[in-house]
């Protein structure tokens, strides 16, 4: 086995206990936009370490696609100023993620991530 199929091999079963953990955690949660849109961060950010890219533009379609499921999930928005940096910080991750400029999608969704925290401040 070579190194490339090693990786690949290590990261669609990284991927599957991603994917089996958030579908877990949010059948648990109680749904709130806050608590979907921060599963989804997390869970995009993790697949998107370099070490967990096998193929970047299929990691980026991935990812893309996962955060657009969220975004729709999160639903209506309150008054939640932090939120609704959150999301504005992943929707222009997923514009990123369309073209494949990962390191992009990462700094923005730091941001979000770090928005999150404050949205549950004030909730």
């Amino acid at each position: 086995m070579d190194v490339r199929s090693t990786v690949r091999a290590v990261t669609r079963r990284r991927t599957n206990v991603l994917e089996v953990a958030y579908q877990m955690s949010s059948a648990v949660s109680t749904r709130t936009p806050t608590g979907v849109l921060e599963l989804a961060v997390e869970q995009v950010l993790a697949s998107m370490r370099p070490a967990a890219l096998g193929d970047p533009v299929v990691g980026a379609r991935r990812a893309e696609e996962s955060l657009r499921d969220a975004l729709r999930d999160a639903g209506p928005v309150d008054d939640n100023i932090a939120l609704q940096n959150a999301l504005a910080c992943a929707e222009a991750a997923c514009e990123h993620l369309k073209y494949c400029e990962i390191q992009e999608a990462r700094t923005l969704l730091t941001a979000a991530r770090g928005q999150l925290v404050l949205a549950h401040e004030r909730a």
